[in-house]
């Protein structure tokens, strides 16, 4: 009799299990369709001109190759896209079709809403890449099945990966596909391949160094092969320069004259020297110290000072990564769109951690609003700016855009500062909370000695899932908030 009741409470207990695990893979699916959704919506409505300025000048380039201009297609790379040769070869082959329809339809069509869009779906392919070795990524660190479908819904759904992808249509998302390719051969142990993905995402822009150096450091402990590791990872940063700017070495060999030569590309220095300008009023003589230095230059004392090659190695590359990053949103002047490059480490750390997830998700929810939120101040342009809607699905509404020219040309954070009347003091406390919850983040997810693995999905995990549940809500929302900000801003 004992033995049936116990048997009885047992499938009773397993089908209440079962139960909740179906309704959370709902919750799940429907969660997911909401964002594909919202994520339509941005896709077909905003747009940031910058993009278009990346792929009109890839345009340009096919376009001297089909009239037989070969060295304005091989030596005319603009300063203004400030990308690697190979990069921009790749954004040259995406807009073939673009060029092949123009020349059946007899009508230039790289300045049409179709163009535009299809120069915004090579974004999400590239990000659609990113999610996906990110998700290899978490499936070499041992997550299991259900985190890495939470995982997923996460990664897509912050503010750092929405807004770069799906709002303005930047092209971060093409280094990082190597970065992340990079990271995942690394915890695998593969040093070689590593090295190879970082000496392709390197040149296309040079943010990938700071991730890159940490990790040698976290594996070289020998100073002559760190030096050897390092350059190998720059090889082709000084090919890249001497590609752009070979029609000036062809002048000074006499080859060509000087109404040939094009401007000397110089852009991306100056975007890393502008992450060197925030300093701290202190150093010898008070002359002031660069915040970026500062920070980075513990981390990477920190990396080489890790003497640990344990399992902990995968949370380690993957602490480094993000913790290098977020010091240039912390303290350097980065452009709003290069806060994709956190969100696949945030959100991995995230996932990882089943010790202090309350103040986790917290800090993770409110990095993103606070960033978001200095620029909109910062870069009004951008986040928020009067053209957001101005050039896909509204651009067809007279209505809209005669209600949008006619009210304002401000961007959205001038009527906000008009209608609320807050002083701007308030402002300076936005970067000073951000910052907290960016250092705070890398505080609470660094993998010390009394890290142990990650719990096996049972009960617990049944719990965590209503956790997600309930951030995921918050975090859709935010995106739809967002959109409706923006179309009240912009059309009111």
């Amino acid at each position: 009799m004992l033995w049936m009741k116990w048997k009885y409470t047992r499938q009773l207990q397993r089908s209440d299990a079962d139960r909740a695990c179906d309704l959370d893979q709902k919750r799940l699916t429907v969660l997911s369709m909401i964002l594909v959704c919202t994520a339509v919506v941005y896709f077909v409505t905003m747009y940031y001109w910058d993009n278009l300025v990346i792929f009109q000048s890839a345009y340009y380039r096919l376009d001297c190759l089909f009239h037989g201009n070969l060295m304005d297609f091989l030596f005319d790379w603009s300063p203004v896209v400030p990308y690697g040769v190979l990069c921009q070869m790749l954004f040259t082959i995406w807009v073939i079709p673009v060029r092949i329809l123009s020349m059946l339809f007899r009508t230039s069509l790289e300045d049409s809403m179709g163009a535009y869009l299809w120069y915004k779906l090579f974004i999400v392919c590239m990000w659609g890449l990113c999610e996906r070795e990110t998700v290899k990524i978490a499936v070499t660190l041992k997550m299991d099945a259900v985190r890495i479908k939470w995982m997923r819904l996460f990664l897509s759904s912050t503010l750092f990966v929405f807004l770069p992808v799906f709002h303005l249509g930047q092209v971060d998302a093409v280094y990082l596909v190597f970065m992340l390719w990079g990271i995942r051969q690394y915890i695998e142990g593969d040093y070689r391949r590593f090295l190879l993905a970082f000496v392709l995402a390197n040149p296309v822009k040079y943010l990938s160094v700071f991730a890159f150096i940490p990790l040698v450091l976290l594996k070289e402990k020998r100073i002559p092969y760190i030096l050897r590791d390092i350059l190998a990872g720059f090889i082709l940063i000084p090919v890249e320069m001497i590609v752009k700017n070979m029609t000036l070495i062809l002048y000074w060999l006499g080859i060509i004259g000087i109404d040939r030569v094009k401007t000397p590309y110089t852009l991306a220095t100056s975007q890393i020297r502008a992450l060197l300008v925030n300093v701290w009023g202190s150093g010898p003589d008070n002359m002031g110290a660069s915040m970026v230095v500062i920070a980075y230059a513990v981390i990477c004392i920190l990396a080489y000072c890790n003497r640990y090659q344990d399992k902990r190695r995968g949370k380690l590359s993957v602490w480094f990564c993000f913790s290098s990053l977020a010091v240039l949103v912390a303290f350097g002047t980065m452009k709003c769109y290069w806060i994709a490059l956190l969100a696949p480490f945030m959100i991995l750390l995230l996932f990882m951690e089943s010790q202090n997830i309350g103040l986790d998700f917290i800090l993770e929810a409110f990095a993103p609003i606070l960033t978001v939120s200095i620029y909109v101040i910062t870069q009004s342009q951008v986040y928020g700016g009067r053209l957001t809607f101005d050039y896909l699905l509204f651009s067809f509404s007279d209505y809209l855009m005669n209600r949008r020219q006619s009210h304002s040309t401000n961007d959205m954070i001038h009527y906000i500062k008009d209608t609320f009347r807050y002083p701007g003091e308030y402002e300076y406390a936005l970067p000073a909370l951000a910052i907290v919850c960016l250092v705070g983040f890398m505080i609470v997810n660094f993998p010390y000695q009394k890290y142990e693995k990650m719990e096996k999905p049972g009960e617990t995990a049944i719990v965590e899932q209503r956790v997600w549940y309930r951030w995921a809500c918050v975090r859709i929302g935010i995106l739809i908030v967002w959109f409706a900000l923006n179309f009240w801003c912009i059309f009111k």
